[in-house]
C-alpha cells in the first residue's frame, strides 16, 4: 500500500447511477467510479456525497453524506446544476481530514493515479501569482482554450481537480451564487446575451465565480463569452502557469465517460503540452517540451480548423468585423 494515497480522500460528488431526467449515463458508473478508486489508490478515503433516495446498493465507500437538494438555479446565470454541484462537492470537502483530495465527479473514474506525480513535478511559480499553496491538476478534457475560433478565458473542465485539501476548499467553499457582491452584475450582462450564441460556457460560469472569489482585483466579470482582450489573455496564462497544471486524461489515469470521449483531442481544447508552454514561458523557462505526434497533429489542426470555424461563426449570426 502507498502511504501517499492514504494521504488522499476522494470526494464523490453528485448523483449515483442514472436517475429520472438523466439517463445517459452507462449503468453502473458509479459502482464502476468507486470500485477504481480502490484499484488505483489502495489506502485513499472515499467520501461519497449526494442525495437523498439515491440507490447505495453495492457501492463501496467509506463515508456517506447526504445533503438535501438545493434543486435547479433559476438566477438567469448559473447553469441549471450549479448549486447542486457546488453543495455537494462543498459537503464532501467539509468531512475531509486528508492533506490531499481529489474532486470527481460520480460519472467518472480512474484508469490510473499518475495524477499523484504530476502534482509534485512543476512547483515553480511567478510569486505575486501564486494563490493556491500548490498546484491544482485539472483534466484537459472540455478545457477549453478556444470556442467558434475566438480565445476564451476561464473555462475549466470541472470533472477532476486534485490538490491540497486547503486549495479545493478555496475553489469550492464560497456561498450561495446570489449572496455574492457581483451576482447582480453577472445577472444583467447575461441577461443582455440571452438567446444569442455569445452566451457563456457553463464552465466559465463556474470559473468566474470561484476566480472572482478568490482573486477579485485581477478576475473581470465577463459580459460574454468572447469577452477577452490580450491583456485578460495573458492574465489568465499566467494563473494557469503558477497555480494549474492542465494534464491529459489517458496520461494522468482519467477515465471519462462514453458521452465524453473522443477519437481525437477537440482542437478547441488545452493540452497538458499546451500548458507546459505556459508554465516554461512564465514560471521555469529550464523545463524540456517534447512536441509529440499528437501536439504536432493538433497544431496542424487548429492551423485550418479555427480560422474555418471563426469564419463559419461570423456568417452564420451575420457578424461584421
Amino acid at each position: 500500500m502507498n502511504n501517499t494515497f492514504q494521504q488522499i480522500t476522494v470526494v464523490v460528488q453528485g448523483p449515483v447511477q442514472n436517475y429520472q431526467g438523466r439517463t445517459h449515463h452507462e449503468e453502473g458508473i458509479t459502482q464502476r467510479c468507486l470500485d477504481s478508486i480502490r484499484t488505483h489508490l489502495p489506502g485513499a478515503k472515499i467520501i461519497l456525497s449526494t442525495w437523498p433516495d439515491q440507490d447505495l446498493s453495492d457501492l463501496d465507500y467509506d463515508q456517506l453524506i447526504i445533503s438535501q437538494d438545493p434543486g435547479q438555479n433559476h438566477d438567469g446565470f448559473c447553469p441549471l446544476n450549479y448549486q447542486r454541484q457546488v453543495l455537494s462537492t462543498q459537503a464532501g470537502l467539509a468531512a475531509v481530514t486528508t492533506p490531499y483530495a481529489v474532486k470527481l465527479r460520480s460519472d467518472n473514474f480512474l484508469e490510473g493515479n499518475q495524477f499523484v506525480a504530476i502534482q509534485q513535478q512543476f512547483s515553480k511559480t511567478e510569486l505575486d501569482q501564486r494563490i493556491f499553496s500548490e498546484k491544482v491538476v485539472v483534466n484537459s478534457n472540455l478545457f477549453r482554450r478556444s470556442s467558434h475560433g475566438h480565445r476564451v478565458i476561464m473555462s475549466p473542465s470541472d470533472f477532476f481537480y486534485y490538490g491540497r485539501t486547503t486549495d479545493l476548499k478555496l475553489i469550492w467553499q464560497q456561498p450561495e451564487f446570489n449572496h455574492h457582491y457581483f451576482a447582480q452584475q453577472l445577472i444583467q450582462q447575461a441577461q443582455e446575451v440571452m438567446g444569442t450564441p455569445f452566451v457563456l460556457e457553463a464552465e466559465q460560469t463556474y470559473c468566474q465565480i470561484w476566480l472572482k472569489n478568490i482573486a477579485p482585483d485581477t478576475t473581470p466579470l465577463l459580459k460574454h463569452r468572447f469577452d477577452v482582450n490580450q491583456h485578460d489573455i495573458i492574465v489568465w496564462e499566467r494563473f494557469l502557469a503558477s497555480n494549474i497544471i492542465i494534464a491529459d486524461p489517458q496520461t494522468m489515469g482519467l477515465g471519462l465517460r462514453k458521452i465524453s470521449q473522443r477519437k481525437v483531442k477537440r482542437a478547441n481544447e488545452y493540452s497538458h503540452i499546451d500548458w507546459l508552454k505556459l508554465y516554461k514561458k512564465y514560471c521555469d523557462n529550464t523545463v524540456t517540451i517534447n512536441i509529440d505526434k499528437d501536439q504536432r497533429q493538433l497544431e496542424l489542426r487548429r492551423l485550418f480548423k479555427l480560422p474555418l470555424s471563426k469564419l463559419v461563426f461570423r456568417l452564420k449570426y451575420h457578424i461584421l468585423g
